[in-house]
């Protein structure tokens, strides 16, 4: 049998996901294996990097016997990963474990980076997240002085786990442009490269000596599977292992969003917008430009709702005895919801259950529900909740397209697409077509298309999108609903307006 399979590897944060695809995109299987995040203190989210390799050999490994599948067809492999960092010894042994994205004990030292306003920052939006890498970085270097001071590295996830695959170092232009401010070139105020004067400004001009490799792009090959990981994972060796990026930028490619004029919309427990431009444009509600993260020479610019998926998990916890378990509980729910008209009879929710992530960047903004009387039921609740985020999503298509970046389609994958109500609303709200894709894990497939570009088998990630991605379903907003969702979306923002006031001040505590 011909050697023409891809493994595409989704690193995230409950688990690696492994997908296995022929070089024309179609999913012949995949396998879960989970691992376990610690919460020593509030605030705090660390993993054990050994967990990771150790789910990431079982995930493979089961992926092919499940399937029936010689390993020896598989030619390449990419890894997509949060920007989960940690400190090595040179020889690759963690030091420490590691500190994951979701961890926000560097809260302080983002507010530090922030502070200089280097003019790096406006290629992120102006400021520095907790959750991003430099942040945790300088915390390390402050509290975990004698580990930093030895002949030590700081790595990611994707590196480390590329790094045991093949004996090499490198880092992803994904990740580096994305979250390590990291710049593909220069300007007139930013060199190009590591952000020195950023890091110089807060005591960190040492971190670009502690990062190991080579800065590659989505698609480039990293190196080639050593025999001591090809005996464990069933692989042949000395077939290439390629660089993907962040898990929602896989889903980019697994999208095939790699062009103008078309959104990528990938949801779970929070939802990630993604759209790509063939010139940097600056704003400081948006995350970007990133420039090369994704297609080399073009821009990524990336919005967010930090709780959507989340909201209505929360909401059908609540609700609780009234729903029956498991997944069915969201047929019963969306079929309540389904029975309320648009609008959900004047009831309005805003949902910042966990603040506001853009455009408006209000980290104390909070959820609200408001209209409620006693006509409205279960099934209202939770329509209000998916209409909420929707008019979240059309915010951040309203500011793409004041920015002069029209959204002409919009292709989603993820949790949220299984519930054919909330696409219909999120469409009618949008007032665009959304469209699915025949294989629903995006971020795999993405992840295989690197693969596939690494060991030549495409061009580029646009040559490969072209054949390995194909459209399914596509689901157009009904005119009817227009007027109504102009309305809500009004009411929407301006009920945020009027309660900013109040999301500024301090919850009272009982003493």
């Amino acid at each position: 049998m011909e050697n023409n399979l891809v493994l595409g590897i989704d690193a995230g944060t409950a688990g690696v996901r492994a997908g296995i695809f022929n070089l024309q995109g179609q999913s012949l299987g995949f396998s879960e294996q989970s691992y376990q995040t610690f919460y020593p203190q509030p605030g705090w989210a660390e993993q054990d990097p050994h967990h990771w390799w150790e789910a990431l050999v079982q995930a493979i490994k089961h992926c092919l016997q499940t399937n029936n599948i010689d390993g020896q067809r598989v030619m390449g492999l990419a890894i997509d990963a949060p920007c989960n960092i940690l400190l090595t010894s040179r020889a690759g042994e963690p030091l420490t474990r590691s500190l994951i994205w979701m961890d926000l004990r560097a809260t302080e030292q983002a507010r530090a980076l922030t502070a200089t306003n280097d003019p790096v920052l406006r290629y992120c939006g102006g400021d520095v997240p907790a959750e991003w890498p430099i942040p945790k970085a300088l915390w390390l270097k402050q509290h975990e002085t004698s580990l930093w001071n030895q002949d030590t590295y700081l790595v990611d996830q994707m590196g480390w786990l590329t790094w045991k695959l093949t004996g090499e170092w490198a880092v992803s232009l994904n990740c580096a442009a994305a979250k390590w401010h990291y710049r593909a070139s220069a300007d007139e105020a930013t060199p190009a490269g590591w952000p020195i004067t950023l890091l110089r400004a807060v005591g960190l001009e040492d971190l670009a000596t502690k990062i190991p490799g080579q800065v590659l792009p989505m698609g480039a090959q990293a190196g080639e599977l050593t025999n001591a990981a090809a005996e464990q994972l069933g692989l042949r060796p000395g077939i290439a292992v390629s660089m993907s990026g962040i898990d929602a930028h896989a889903g980019m490619v697994g999208l095939n969003v790699l062009a103008p004029g078309t959104l990528a919309l990938i949801t779970g427990t929070s939802t990630c917008q993604l759209v790509q431009s063939s010139s940097p444009v600056i704003d400081r509600g948006l995350w970007g430009p990133f420039e090369s993260a994704v297609v080399v020479g073009d821009w990524t610019l990336e919005a967010g709702q930090a709780s959507t998926g989340g909201t209505v998990r929360w909401l059908l916890d609540t609700l609780g005895g009234t729903l029956p378990a498991g997944d069915e509980r969201y047929a019963v729910a969306d079929a309540a919801a389904a029975a309320v008209r648009p609008g959900a009879d004047g009831l309005t929710i805003l949902d910042f259950w966990q603040g506001s992530r853009t455009p408006i960047k209000d980290p104390h903004a909070r959820g609200m529900i408001w209209g409620l009387t006693p006509a409205h039921t279960p099934g209202h609740l939770l329509r209000a909740v998916y209409e909420a985020t929707a008019y979240g999503n059309r915010h951040i298509l309203t500011r793409l397209n004041e920015l002069q970046i029209p959204t002409n389609q919009i292709i989603a994958c993820g949790g949220g697409t299984r519930s054919s109500l909330w696409l219909q609303i999120l469409a009618d709200v949008a007032g665009l077509p959304i469209s699915l894709t025949a294989v629903p894990d995006a971020v795999s497939l993405g992840s295989a298309i690197c693969a596939a570009v690494g060991v030549g088998a495409y061009t580029d990630l646009r040559a490969a999108g072209q054949t390995m991605v194909q459209l399914g379903k596509t689901i157009e907003p009904d005119p009817a609903h227009q007027t109504i969702y102009d309305e809500g979306y009004a009411r929407y923002r301006a009920t945020y307006e009027a309660m900013t006031p109040l999301f500024q001040r301090p919850a009272p505590t009982e003493k």
